[in-house]
């Protein structure tokens, strides 16, 4: 047929595009290699946790910091989003081998939407707050359960920094830190709501999970084929589920009536509820005569359920949920948090940084093609992590990596940014 190759042509074509594919992932491999033995200086960007702790170095998420008269930075008539802004001050005499300013502040942005490209500002002398635009309702920020469409924004983490020898951060896992042991029950003040807003979460996600549990104990047995005991247990505790359903909301409807939300009046409510019994079941398959196989146990209403509970949701829900309103609660003002609940978080989100919020004059943490190391054309200006504690997230839960030519920085100029997301 015309214009058809011969097997043969197509054949060599094929190995030439294969040797060509080995030889760049060969190539690439020992960039990476090379930059990753590099002992040459890298920063983290640790959270100030506590706040308040350390000296700040910077900051992400929040509002900027720009001069008077500089406009806010737009993309295609859209205004760009902050991500952080760092003291080049602070910054390590060494870093990217001792190239790039070391006055004034580095100001990151991206677009919300639309073509993703990163900007990066030098800025100097006197700045004032100026406030990001909102929401910040990128595709790139992780969406809070209580998210505000209207309103929300990226909580403000200040930075502390620490160096270590690039080489360290390829050699060892991440450190771990030794967190707050989780609690097997919300009678633990650690978990209890601070205001209103997460007591009417505990109020819903318990709610829900009180009235799962009513269903379920009366329709389960209607719906499945169960061994004489298990058919037994279940009539046992009918009438002692249904009884928590009635109390439950008997304390929720009173807790609604008073319209008090005072740390003493939620400690009384969920001490009420911890007398509350309650009953967790695990239905793993159907054996072969047709029976429920059944893990059945009695508990508490308020004792944190084993994974593979159903009465589990409730309370993933829950701590997920309140953990998000802490976040931004803490950010803006810690003592809004009460001692025990501030001590678990402030461990928690130690464990979720442990390689801190940003890196700098480093190797990425993930695989990137984009060159970079000290034989390389390219700094790694700012690596961002996917975190929960920001609030973003990057590709599939990878990071996003900017990158500057080496000689652009010894000028100061960062009008061309290169970025890439590891995998």
């Amino acid at each position: 047929m015309f214009g058809r190759k011969k097997s043969g042509d197509g054949a060599r074509a094929g190995a030439e595009l294969l040797r060509a594919f080995i030889g760049y992932q060969q190539e690439t491999e020992q960039m990476k290699e090379a930059a990753r033995s590099s002992a040459r200086t890298a920063a983290i960007l640790r959270p100030q946790i506590p706040l308040g702790e350390g000296q700040s170095v910077g900051w992400f998420g929040g509002d900027a910091k720009l001069p008077e008269s500089m406009a806010w930075p737009e993309q295609d008539g859209e205004k760009l989003l902050f991500l952080g802004q760092i003291n080049l001050a602070a910054l390590p005499k060494d870093l990217w081998s001792g190239l790039g300013p070391r006055s004034g502040w580095l100001a990151f942005f991206a677009p919300g939407a639309g073509d993703f490209t990163p900007r990066v500002i030098h800025i100097d002398g006197a700045l004032v707050e100026t406030q990001a635009p909102l929401p910040n309702n990128a595709a790139w920020t992780r969406i809070f359960n209580f998210k505000e469409p209207k309103s929300f924004a990226l909580p403000r983490w200040p930075l502390i920094l620490e160096t270590i020898p690039g080489d360290a951060l390829h050699q060892n896992a991440a450190p771990t830190r030794q967190g707050h042991g989780r609690s097997t029950t919300l009678l633990d003040a650690a978990y209890h709501p601070f205001d209103r807003a997460t007591t009417e979460l505990l109020l819903r996600t318990l709610g829900e999970g009180v009235t799962r549990m009513a269903r379920e104990i009366v329709r389960f047995p209607a719906m499945k084929k169960l061994r004489p005991e298990d058919a037994a247990w279940f009539q046992d505790q009918r009438p002692i589920i249904l009884e928590t359903f009635v109390r439950f909301f008997e304390f929720e409807g009173h807790l609604r009536a008073a319209n008090n939300y005072d740390a003493g009046t939620i400690a009384g409510f969920i001490g009420a509820l911890g007398e509350l019994d309650a009953y967790d079941m695990q239905y793993p398959r159907t054996d072969g005569s047709g029976f429920a196989e059944l893990v059945l146990r009695e508990t508490k209403l308020l004792d944190l359920p084993p994974p593979g509970s159903g009465a589990r949701q409730w309370w993933d829900q829950y701590e997920a949920g309140l953990t998000n309103h802490a976040l931004v609660a803490y950010t803006k003002d810690p003592a809004k948090l009460p001692v025990a609940l501030r001590t678990r978080l402030e461990a928690h989100w130690q464990d979720l940084s442990s390689w801190g919020l940003g890196l700098m004059g480093h190797a990425p943490m993930g695989h990137i093609y984009t060159e970079h190391g000290p034989d390389s054309p390219n700094e790694v200006l700012l690596e961002l992590p996917t975190s929960k504690l920001m609030g973003w997230i990057w590709g599939d839960c990878y990071s996003l990596v900017l990158l500057i030519d080496r000689e652009r920085l010894r000028r100061g100029d960062f009008s061309a940014i290169q970025f890439d997301i590891t995998n």
